[in-house]
């Protein structure tokens, strides 16, 4: 335990801005776990996410010293998350690579509780290549909402100022998501 793990972010990001190399790792420390996971659901790709993950960061650490305290750090984060994991996976994907799907998306929407889905029994592999054929079709601001929404449990408000949209647009993007992805699911149940 260091001098720093009862603070609050923004005292840890005051003795970053004085250049506290020590407050630094602490406030990495403490936020890695969110911003890997971020990054994992919208790259899709466990190979790709520690890059997109130090390019978050670096990122971060560049633009603390104009970070204003008013400001909840977490949003903020968040959205620099976000928004270099968007940028990241349009990069990688121009380069003409394919994505892997998480396992838990498949789990997500085969349990389906919101319409009281039967337990189905369908081959762990096809329904993965289902998702994993959707997730193409989806664009990447849909997928972005729908991980914000129900992984990291972000309010419409905040995942609408992450996107630069309304909060219109971002029910939009997760319900077109939601609806490709059971269609996807469907398919794969009713053959």
């Amino acid at each position: 335990m260091t001098q720093y793990d009862s603070n609050s972010d923004e005292a840890l990001i005051e003795a970053v801005q004085r250049g506290d190399g020590d407050a630094a790792a602490c406030l990495y420390h403490r936020h890695i776990d969110r911003v890997h996971r971020i990054c994992y659901r919208i790259v899709l790709d466990s190979s790709q996410v520690p890059d997109c993950v130090q390019e978050v960061w670096m990122k971060v650490f560049r633009s603390l010293g104009r970070f204003r305290c008013e400001q909840s750090f977490v949003a903020w984060l968040n959205a620099v998350t976000a928004n270099t994991a968007i940028d990241f996976y349009r990069r990688w994907k121009r380069r003409g690579n394919h994505v892997e799907i998480d396992e838990t998306f498949a789990e997500l929407l085969v349990a389906d509780e919101h319409e009281g889905a039967q337990e189905l029994q369908v081959d762990d592999a096809t329904v993965r290549q289902r998702i994993h054929e959707a997730m193409k079709e989806i664009s990447v601001n849909q997928r972005t909402a729908f991980v914000l929404r129900y992984f990291e449990n972000m309010p419409l408000e905040e995942i609408a100022r992450t996107l630069g949209c309304r909060e219109g647009t971002v029910r939009t993007h997760i319900r077109r998501c939601l609806l490709a992805l059971r269609a996807k699911l469907t398919v794969t149940l009713n053959e």
